[in-house]
């Protein structure tokens, strides 16, 4: 199988967590058996005192990410872990097109929706500035990928 953008991207997110001290990251693998009921709820389960993280990651073309791009295996068992005191979960989208990346808690995404939104903009962090627990994720851009601060994150996410 050939490592495709998105697995690419998966594989600088996995090694950005990594460089942070005293963090712990355990990646799960993508699930090629086809046995039903096999399935992973994310990509990554991280812990960084006193939090555990539960992140899915997406890369998308275009200026909207549908939110049909995360499966109902992905957006269930990210809502509940999203729940579990200490636990913070969501969905890490880059957009390769506009070089932006955004963190989007799942209990986000939830609300939008609610409301009736299929998608979201890579600029809804302007739109919805102040009213939700988007962060952007900050990163210095090589040739394709960026190398992202995650430490920054990290504080970011679980303040």
């Amino acid at each position: 199988m050939a490592n495709n953008r998105g697995k690419q991207f998966e594989n600088v997110v996995k090694e950005a967590f990594e460089k942070v001290p005293n963090t712990s990251v355990v990646r799960l693998h993508d699930q090629t058996t086809g046995y039903i009921g096999s399935s992973n709820h994310c990509d990554f389960i991280i812990y960084h005192r006193p939090n555990e993280l539960h992140i899915e990651c997406k890369s998308v073309h275009g200026n909207t990410f549908p939110f049909s791009n995360i499966t109902d295996t992905q957006y269930n068992g990210l809502l509940e872990k999203s729940k579990i005191e200490g636990v913070i979960a969501g969905v890490i989208v880059w957009w390769v097109d506009n070089d932006r990346t955004l963190y989007l808690p799942i209990q986000v995404i939830h609300r939008m929706k609610k409301v009736g939104l299929k998608s979201v903009r890579y600029d809804c962090l302007d739109d919805f500035n102040g009213h939700t627990d988007i962060v952007n994720i900050e990163g210095k851009k090589k040739r394709v990928f960026f190398e992202y601060d995650m430490e920054k994150f990290l504080k970011e996410v679980m303040k």
